[in-house]
C-alpha cells in the first residue's frame, strides 16, 4: 500500500465548523450493510449490529459516536473502506441508538466497555480483530484496550476525534462556538432521558434538572451518573476518560486527532503517553475538525482517516 501523505484538506474543509458539518450533512454515500442483529445482553437489554459479510478470518468492529448510529456517514464510510479490501464489518449500534430504544434505565456512554466485551467474546474464532471507535466510540475503544489485556485476535484499536479527558471537553463543547452542536445534542439526549424516567420512576432521575440542562455536565448530572452508577458527572468523567488508561494499552493502537477539532482540549493530544507507550501512536494533523478529513470538496473519495487506518492496521495489525 502506497504510505499515505499527511491531510491537506480541499478549501471548503479547511475551517473547523465546515470540516466537521459538511461531511456530516452531505456526504454522498448509501447504507453497505448486509443483514442485522439483535444482541440480548446479560442484563435483560438488548443493542444491534449491521453487519458486511466478507472474508470470515478478518473482522472490522465500528463503534460510532454520541447520538450517532451505524447510519451515520462517517460509519458506512469506514465500513465501506474495510469491505473494499476484503474485511467483513460489525458496525454497532449503541443502546437505545439506530431506532431501537433499550430496554433498562440505563444506555451507554463514554466508558460503556460491557457491549464491546461482548461482542469480542462472540467473536473469539475470528482470526483478525479490529476496533474503529470515533468520537465517544473512540473513547470507549481505547478505555477497553487500557483497563486489560485484550483478546489475541485483537490486532489493532483506533481512534478517531476522541475526546480522551471527558470533563475537558465538556466544558469546552458548553462555550457559544459549540452551541450548534450542544442543542443539537441534548435535544436528542434529554427527549430520550424523559422517556425513561417516566418508564423506571424510581429510578432517581429528575425531570426539573433535565429539562433544565444546557450543558454536558447538567446533563450527566441529571442522567448519565444515577443511572449508570456513578457518584456525580465528575466522578462519571474522571472514571470514563480514556486519557487515564493510555499507558496500560499492549495492542497496537491509533489515535488521529485534529489540531482544529473544536470538541478537544489540549488534554486530549496525550504527546507524552503516546511517546512512553511503544504500542500507542498519535497523528495530529492541523486539519479535520471533527470527523472530518475529506480528500474533496464533493466527498465522493474514500476520506483521508479511512486511508489511514489502512495503512495503519498493515503496518502494526500483524
Amino acid at each position: 500500500m502506497t504510505a499515505v501523505e499527511p491531510y491537506t484538506p480541499p478549501f471548503l474543509h479547511r475551517w473547523a465548523h465546515s470540516a466537521t458539518i459538511l461531511p456530516n450533512q452531505l456526504r454522498p454515500i448509501t447504507s453497505p450493510y448486509h443483514r442485522s442483529e439483535s444482541i440480548e445482553t446479560p442484563d435483560g437489554d438488548l443493542f444491534t449490529l449491521d453487519w458486511i459479510d466478507r472474508a470470515p478470518d478478518q473482522l472490522a468492529v465500528l463503534l460510532h459516536g454520541l447520538e450517532g448510529s451505524t447510519k451515520s456517514s462517517y460509519m458506512m464510510g469506514m465500513a465501506k473502506a474495510f469491505a473494499a479490501r476484503g474485511w467483513s464489518v460489525a458496525s454497532v449500534n449503541h443502546r437505545s441508538c439506530g431506532g431501537t430504544p433499550n430496554m433498562v434505565i440505563g444506555s451507554y456512554h463514554s466508558g460503556f466497555t460491557t457491549d464491546l466485551e461482548l461482542i469480542l467474546q462472540r467473536c473469539s474464532s475470528v482470526e483478525r480483530v479490529v476496533i474503529v471507535g470515533f468520537s465517544l466510540g473512540g473513547n470507549i475503544a481505547l478505555k477497553r484496550a487500557g483497563e486489560a489485556l485484550l483478546p489475541p485476535n485483537v490486532k489493532a484499536v483506533i481512534g478517531i476525534s476522541v475526546p480522551l479527558h471527558l470533563a475537558s471537553s465538556a466544558r469546552k463543547l458548553a462555550r457559544w462556538q459549540n452551541a450548534v452542536y450542544m442543542t443539537r445534542f441534548l435535544r436528542q439526549l434529554k427527549r430520550k432521558a424523559l422517556i425513561k424516567s417516566r418508564q423506571f420512576p424510581s429510578g432517581g432521575l429528575n425531570d426539573t434538572a433535565l429539562q433544565r440542562a444546557k450543558t454536558f455536565e447538567e446533563f450527566d448530572e441529571a442522567y448519565t451518573a444515577p443511572a449508570h452508577g456513578f457518584d456525580s458527572a465528575s466522578d462519571y468523567y474522571e472514571r470514563s476518560s480514556a486519557i487515564r488508561f493510555l499507558p496500560s494499552i499492549k495492542t497496537p493502537s491509533l489515535i488521529i486527532n485534529a489540531l482544529n477539532d473544536s470538541f478537544l482540549t489540549e488534554q486530549c493530544y496525550p504527546y507524552e503517553a503516546t511517546e512512553q507507550n511503544p504500542f500507542l501512536h498519535m497523528d495530529v494533523p492541523s486539519f479535520g475538525g471533527h470527523v472530518g478529513f475529506a480528500q474533496s470538496h464533493f466527498m465522493r473519495d474514500e476520506f483521508w482517516h479511512e486511508r489511514r487506518v489502512m495503512e495503519f492496521i498493515q503496518t502494526f495489525g500483524a
